[in-house]
């Protein structure tokens, strides 16, 4: 399954250089929006020098006390919109090396002001500080460490606002403005966990025939990437410009700005280390407080090259797909911060880029496509909130146009024009609507290990001896489905073997659903029940070897699935675009006890199953396994009988309504029946999913061997949910509405869900973990085998481009490995996806011997076939299969939060770079070998343990040493600057 009821993990590129401060291309097709503003004083004029009348742009301009503002655009423009109840306020205009002035807003509402600031400025070229000389390099790394004292250390919810124009070839192509509600996590948090809430918006598009291009070229999710301009977020990110390991790459001076707020002032160029050295620029730090007050930055040609050498997937996709080159030739971003209360708070960030594109193939030639982007907090407030649970766009790597389009929907009208530059809230009102995450509305949810366990989570999740003493050989499931009242009711006869003597067993059956009798030898017998268990007591004791056979009868209304947690499944009961009933159950993690009878234990599964499902008869019903027959009854029911001739893990089980359109081919050279189920309307426009599966499962089968059930034959179908329900493999819904407007990232998800529930058929189906804590065993190597498609697509950069995406996707709050014996659900499940993916990874790089890793990965498939597994049995073969003792290694990735970190010490001696290193882990004798750059751009392997060594590389610099963090997951960490140097 790929992230239940969570909407499903983007592809996303890694952080790239400068704190992923350059986003990457998607391509879309748009829709027009508009919206409206009343009800306030309209503030709105010009800020420009006192002295020369020029325009100050990135002016603030605030009301006194409330935290609502706006900056001035690039002409010192500027229109601001306040609430009539703040009248007898004043306003606050400032902007760096300007005094500061103050206006009643009563003496400048409803006509055009011109504002002019005095300049207070006064550069001094020596700077004596504090009776001492301190350098650059000493005040930014005071900067930084007064990072938590100055900036807010908790969450905060902001409103901002976001204008984005982009121009090719000197002509317009779409302008987006946007009123955010952003949810602002703490500075002190190891990695940002920043959200956006789209309240409202609108755009323009301009006629994109005239470009002679294809209609997808935009911008990622601007909103979003505007965010990594806060660089006060992250100051030990890697590639952050305030990171105090990077100052060593540049040339720095120092000068101070004196006026009403006296700040040094930071010119930073490449200096000889020109390698790392990626951008140029300012920083303007407050001599008083020494927070960052503004940075101001552009990339140099080392960062171009850097950038542009760097293929992300959906860049390399284009130039494939579309025959289309794009390249960044320009780059520049300022950030500035204003003081609210007794913290300092992200104020504006603005960027411009500048790409060239070229496309023989459409006669363009060096043609620059540009792209201004504006965010702009316009209020402060409330503080201490808690984060959105639903409605969050930050991690929607969509264009703002795209997003726009899908909730609003009113056309601009024809004079309401949007141009280069203009006033960035010229036509938005920022507190025209009800705050959404108000505290008081918030539901939490956090992962049961936090919570502690009950009595239910262990009558759930142990193998108690009521549990292990038999075994179920065969279900036959029965239901009928009455899709109006949102009910179902059957029986389930269940057939086990005695595995010891026994009067006494557990079967499984969610509380709410009702039992109304168990059969054995077609008499009734007792039983209880406690939460969802259910006690079956037998007249006898049953013999050890013998065959038995109960059947439970019950009805009821199976718990519906919660979208808003991953991992709670239920029914989900839905309509079609026609409007007709769509319903599926999906169960992963809570169990198919919560709609059917059976020994819901990981560890047991039946060697075969029958399920007959009876529902409306204008309805089709798509089950596992093979249809037998569908049987038409009175009163215009029809029964589907379908069966399973291997074994199956209970949530695999399942059941699609719907009124399905069906497709059937044949592959390879053992005939295996590939069936295909969708929605009749998507049958031609969608008809590339399914021409994919043959080259997919051919892949497939070359890594991990030949399809796991082919006497069932293989199923792919359309459905409410992403889910891989044994030889009825699920992908989820089709986006109809937008089916001629699909991004190459909706196209890409699409084909990426499709291999990640497909290889579950190998990993999860054939073998299966035998306790929820051992999840990881599904999700990594599924997730892992989204990298093949890529692979195939692109060559080494597409599965390159997709390691490089997974490492902001790991939360790392939790271990990977759950709690066993209690059916621990994962809440937070993302990193038995992100992260456990990239320790599969991380082992094959260091392994280093791809033959031999392929030979494991069909070998687990062969002597795990059709078995349940634990983390041990597939770390204990691996060791087997590979001599070596690779259990601290698992341990340390599998049942720790942390990764390992390699520390390393650097010292130029001579012409020779000196390297000290050790690996810092939680596991006693962590070791891993890994690739290092050994010559400028030549990686090989060192083998660091937890002691440390010293190697020494001739003609080397401390600028030319690389670790291969894309292909292993780990975090370096250097401990010791260079003598002498900074």
């Amino acid at each position: 399954m790929r992230v239940l009821f969570k909407n499903s993990t983007q592809m996303r590129p890694t952080a790239p250089l400068i704190s992923t401060l350059l986003v990457g291309i998607l391509f879309s097709f748009f829709s027009a929006g508009a919206f409206a503003q009343s009800g306030y004083l309209t503030l709105a004029g010009k800020v420009v020098s006192q002295n020369k009348g020029t325009p100050i742009p990135l002016a603030n301009i605030a009301v006194m006390g409330r935290g609502i503002g706006t900056v001035t655009n690039a002409q010192g423009g500027f229109s601001l919109n306040v609430p009539t109840a703040y009248a007898t306020d004043s306003l606050q205009v400032s902007c760096v090396g300007y005094q500061s002035t103050r206006l009643a807003l009563s003496a400048v509402k409803d006509q055009m002001v011109i504002i002019r600031l005095q300049s207070a400025a006064v550069t001094l070229a020596e700077v004596q500080v504090q009776a001492r000389r301190k350098t650059a390099a000493d005040i930014i790394r005071e900067a930084v460490a007064a990072i938590p004292r100055n900036y807010d250390t908790t969450s905060v919810l902001l409103t901002a606002l976001y204008r984005e124009d982009q121009e090719f070839d000197g002509k317009p192509v779409v302008s987006n403005e946007a009123v955010l509600s952003f949810y602002k996590s703490p500075y002190n948090q190891p990695k940002p966990n920043d959200q956006l809430k789209l309240i409202s918006g609108r755009k323009k598009e301009y006629d994109r025939s005239r470009h002679n291009l294809p209609p997808f070229v935009n911008l990622s999710n601007g909103a979003n990437s505007s965010l990594y301009g806060d660089l006060v977020k992250l100051p030990n990110d890697k590639n952050n410009l305030i990171n105090t390991r990077n100052i060593r790459y540049y040339d720095l001076s120092l000068s101070v700005l004196a006026g009403n707020r006296p700040m040094y002032v930071i010119t930073f160029n490449p200096g000889k280390r020109k390698r790392k050295a990626y951008v140029k620029g300012k920083l303007y730090i407050d001599a008083q407080s020494l927070a960052f007050v503004r940075t101001e930055w552009q990339i140099t040609q080392a960062g171009l090259d850097k950038e542009n050498n760097r293929s992300w997937v959906l860049k390399k996709m284009a130039s494939i797909i579309h025959k289309l080159d794009l390249k960044f030739s320009d780059f520049t971003e300022t950030a500035t911060y204003t003081p609210y209360g007794d913290r300092w708070h992200l104020s504006h960030v603005q960027r411009r880029y500048t790409c060239t594109i070229n496309s023989p193939s459409r006669n363009l030639t060096d043609k620059l496509w540009k792209i201004a982007t504006s965010f702009t907090v316009t209020k402060v407030g409330p503080k201490g909130v808690q984060p959105f649970t639903e409605g969050n766009i930050a991690q929607n790597p969509n264009p703002m146009s795209v997003l726009i389009g899908e909730k609003f929907k009113t056309n601009t009208s024809a004079g309401d024009t949007l141009r280069w530059s203009a006033p960035l809230d010229s036509i938005l009102q920022p507190t025209n609507h009800p705050l959404s995450a108000r505290t008081d509305s918030i539901k939490v949810r956090v992962s049961n290990r936090q919570n502690g366990f009950t009595r239910a989570d262990t009558l759930r999740g142990k193998l108690t001896p009521l549990r292990s003493r038999y075994d179920v050989t065969f279900y036959d499931l029965a239901v009928k489905v009455d899709i109006a009242n949102k009910a179902i009711s059957g029986s389930n006869k269940m057939r086990f073997r005695v595995l010891a003597p026994l009067d006494k067993l557990q079967l499984d059956l969610y509380a709410n659903m009702q039992i109304h009798q168990i059969l054995y030898a077609g008499k009734p017998l007792a039983y209880t029940r406690e939460f969802d268990a259910v006690f079956v007591q037998f007249p006898e004791i049953l013999k050890a070897g013998s065959q038995q056979e109960l059947e439970i009868e019950y009805a009821g209304k199976p718990q519906i699935a919660d979208r808003s947690l991953p991992i709670m499944g239920g029914f989900l009961w839905d309509k079609d675009r026609d409007g007709n009933p769509w319903v599926q159950v999906v169960c992963q993690g809570s169990g198919a006890s919560l709609w059917w009878p059976n020994k819901d234990h990981l560890s047991d599964e039946p060697d075969s199953m029958r399920i007959s499902v009876t529902v409306p008869g204008d309805l089709m019903t798509i089950s596992n396994g093979r249809l037998l027959r569908k049987t038409t009854l009175p009163d215009n029911w029809m029964r589907y009988d379908w069966y399973v001739s291997y074994p199956i893990n209970n949530y695999n089980v399942t059941l699609n309504i719907g009124r399905y359109a069906h497709r059937r081919e044949i592959y390879g050279t053992d005939s295996l029946t590939l069936d295909y189920y969708y929605m009749p309307y998507n049958g031609e426009t969608f008809r590339w999913v399914f021409d994919g599966v043959k080259p997919m499962l051919t892949t497939l089968e070359k890594q991990y061997g030949k399809y796991p059930f082919p006497r069932d034959g293989f199923t792919l179908m359309e459905s409410l949910h992403p889910m891989e329900h044994q030889s009825a493999v699920s992908f989820g819904k089709l986006p109809t509405a937008r089916a001629d407007s699909l991004t190459l990232v909706d196209t890409l998800r699409i084909r990426q869900l499709v291999w990640h529930e497909a290889s579950h058929e190998w990993w999860g189906n054939n073998v299966s973990c035998r306790d929820m804590a051992d999840m990881w065993i599904h999700e990594a190597f599924a997730t892992y085998s989204e990298g093949f498609y890529l692979q195939a697509a692109m060559g080494e950069d597409g599965e390159m481009g997709y390691i490089a995406s997974l490492p902001s996707q790991v939360i790392g709050k939790e271990p990977i490995i759950g709690v066993r014996d209690v059916n621990h659900i994962h809440y937070n499940i993302g990193d038995m996806y992100a992260k456990a993916s990239l320790v599969v990874y991380t082992f094959r790089h260091a392994l280093n011997n791809d033959t031999l890793w392929a030979s494991i990965l069909k070998g687990i498939q062969q002597r795990f076939r059709y078995q349940t597994v634990s983390t041990d049995d597939i770390v204990n073969y691996i060791n087997e299969r590979t001599g070596t003792d690779y259990t601290p290694f698992f341990n340390q990735y599998l049942n720790h939060t942390s990764i390992p970190t390699l520390e390393v010490k650097m010292a130029e001696k001579g012409q020779s770079l000196v390297l000290s290193y050790r690996w810092k882990a939680d596991v006693p004798n962590f070791r891993m070998p890994i690739q290092v750059t050994k010559a400028p751009d030549t990686y090989e392997f060192i083998t660091p343990t937890t002691d440390w060594q010293m190697i020494t590389f001739p003609n080397m610099t401390a600028d030319d040493f690389e670790v291969d963090e894309t292909r292993f997951y780990v975090k370096v960490e250097e401990v010791e600057p260079l003598p002498g140097k900074e």
